[in-house]
């Protein structure tokens, strides 16, 4: 199936990306404070004074408490509340204004922020703007998956009158440069590992992006950044860097750092390549995939060479059930 891409207007934006977001997992599994939370390693998003993107801040629990001390929703609430003071930078505006949070409720890692009524006022931009900024936050904390919202006595809803339904950060991807209204949805068809590591599955992720990059750039970040499920497993070394991507005549130029070169997952050969090589086929602009390192494609990744470029391999693809 051909990913499709839709661009989205300005004053259609909020019905269309509440109508398309599927949402999973992106936290961690503690249900209290992790060891691993530090000061400085969380961040309070606000909005930018343009109303056109998030701008982050660097967050520190209230009364000079230290962030590893905070359970779960002790921090939820703490940065709730921050989000709702003035940031002290005119460049920075609170998040949430002319509305209220009412309360917050976790169980089993997703949490359910509830807001006042009020805040179904807000318009389209503000109203996206806002609660990406409030996702974007509490998607850090150990042990917070996914957020909810209530408004009033009722779920979030869009225009239509459909649930929202829970959210992780995945579904807001910011790139500066670029206003929200230029921002578009579109459905990946991925590609990640099977549980024996010897065959591909068809995964298919939602997401809402900015259009200063390419299709096939996120497409590349995506299987990078690996599966957001435990269903299937990742293929290629997260930390690879993408130095860049470009297409010409269906081929798609994928040049990556030395780090891709490293495996550390337990899967062969074929399913690490063409997780990659199938994923951007599915693209209506991209036939075959060469995979450069540094510019050089006399590499060899474990043991196949990278001097040529791949075309897609449905041989090795395992079908999903319910496909």
């Amino acid at each position: 199936m051909q990913s499709r891409n839709f661009k989205i207007s300005y004053f259609r934006i909020c019905r269309i990306l509440c109508l398309c977001m599927l949402f999973v997992a992106c936290a961690g599994l503690s249900g209290c404070a992790s060891e691993n939370r530090e000061v400085g390693r969380y961040q309070l998003y606000f909005l930018n004074e343009d109303l056109s993107s998030l701008s982050a801040q660097a967050y520190e629990p209230a009364d000079g408490k230290d962030a590893s001390d905070l359970g779960v929703q002790e921090m939820a609430d703490d940065m709730l509340a921050q989000l709702s003071e003035p940031s002290g930078d005119v460049k920075r505006i609170a998040p949430i204004q002319n509305f209220s949070v009412t309360g917050t409720m976790l169980d089993h890692h997703a949490l359910t922020v509830s807001l006042s009524a009020d805040y179904e006022q807000l318009d389209s931009i503000r109203e996206i703007l806002t609660r990406a900024a409030i996702v974007n936050t509490l998607c850090q904390i150990d042990g917070v998956d996914t957020v909810s919202f209530l408004c009033g006595d009722h779920p979030l809803k869009t225009a239509d009158g459909s649930e929202v339904g829970a959210m992780n950060s995945d579904q807001f991807i910011f790139n500066s440069g670029k206003e929200i209204v230029n921002y578009e949805k579109v459905r990946l068809h991925l590609y990640f590992a099977s549980e024996s590591g010897d065959q591909l599955v068809d995964t298919y992720r939602n997401v809402v992006y900015n259009s200063n990059i390419s299709m096939e750039r996120l497409v590349v970040e995506q299987v990078l950044k690996g599966p957001n499920s435990d269903v299937v497993f990742p293929t290629l070394n997260p930390a690879a860097k993408i130095l860049s991507v470009t297409t010409r005549d269906g081929v798609c130029y994928v040049n990556l750092d030395q780090a891709f070169l490293t495996e550390p997952y337990n899967v062969t050969t074929q399913v690490a390549i063409y997780s990659l090589v199938n994923s951007l086929t599915e693209l209506s602009s991209v036939s075959a995939v060469q995979i450069t390192i540094e510019g050089k494609a006399n590499k060899t990744f474990m043991e196949t060479s990278l001097s040529s470029a791949f075309e897609q391999n449905r041989s090795i693809v395992r079908e999903s059930e319910g496909k």
